[in-house]
């Protein structure tokens, strides 16, 4: 905080500047098109790890699912991978070139190649989305099977009594049953999609954004402190991200009535 009011050039030698840090953040273009990416990311990411994993959970959950454990383990092992083996894998499968995975499985179907991490901001955010479920999916998995259980059966047997159906008993028994899950989900999920990293680091290799393709606002933070030295303008970003965070997160306290009794 005390850095954001100032400005570092070198070491030793810091100086004063009051607001200036702040008043550049306004007009930062690469500051905008860094927020809007992490927006979309997030939004992107809090969608599909939570609608996908708790479909997931709920297959894994039926006893009459076949294998359900193997499928438990091997959704799960994704987890356990470095990001930097991760995000150099989705590198090479999602590349320019006419040779790679993807592009090939496009000729397939007769559909031009493309540049995916090169292209436009939605095909960037496309490839970051991807590869961050491809690492959260099966996390999110034991969080929603977790919550399955703590279930009652005898909810689902009444819900049956009253001749409700799948979509009822997901809608009327399920969800509300996952509240707290869900709750947990949503909120990990959207801190961790606003401070994201890794990734877009991996991906572009050494966070190398062309046109501010894939260029998150930690990442912009990153190269401004660390490429561009300039500490001061890094800090007053960092800042104005904390507060943020808090601004959602007094957000979420409200609208999902945190500590409340249900």
């Amino acid at each position: 905080l005390v850095m954001s009011f100032q400005k570092l050039e070198g070491i030793s030698s810091v100086s004063f500047v009051g607001l200036k840090n702040y008043q550049r953040l306004i007009t930062d273009s690469h500051v905008t098109a860094s927020v809007l990416n992490s927006i979309y990311f997030t939004i992107g990411i809090v969608v599909v790890n939570v609608t996908v994993p708790l479909l997931l959970a709920v297959v894994l959950n039926n006893r009459a699912t076949p294998c359900r454990n193997a499928f438990r383990s091997a959704l799960y092992l994704p987890a356990l991978t470095s990001i930097i083996v991760a995000g150099i894998f989705f590198r090479l499968f999602f590349g320019s070139g006419d040779g790679t995975p993807l592009n090939r499985l496009m000729q397939v179907f007769s559909l031009p190649p493309k540049a995916w991490l090169f292209d436009t901001v939605p095909t960037g955010i496309f490839v970051l989305v991807i590869t961050s479920t491809w690492r959260w999916l099966g996390t999110n998995i034991i969080y929603f099977l977790c919550g399955l259980q703590g279930i009652p059966l005898e909810l689902y047997e009444a819900a049956d009594i009253d001749g409700a159906n799948t979509w009822q008993r997901l809608r009327h028994v399920t969800l509300p049953g996952l509240r707290p899950i869900l709750v947990f989900v949503v909120t990990v999920l959207t801190y961790g999609g606003l401070r994201m990293f890794g990734e877009s680091y991996v991906l572009w290799a050494n966070g190398t954004t062309p046109g501010d393709v894939g260029m998150t606002f930690v990442l912009y933070i990153y190269r401004t402190a660390f490429t561009r030295f300039q500490s001061g303008y890094a800090a007053a970003m960092s800042t104005a991200l904390f507060f943020l965070l808090i601004l959602i997160n007094l957000v979420y306290i409200k609208a999902l009535k945190i500590g409340k009794e249900a």
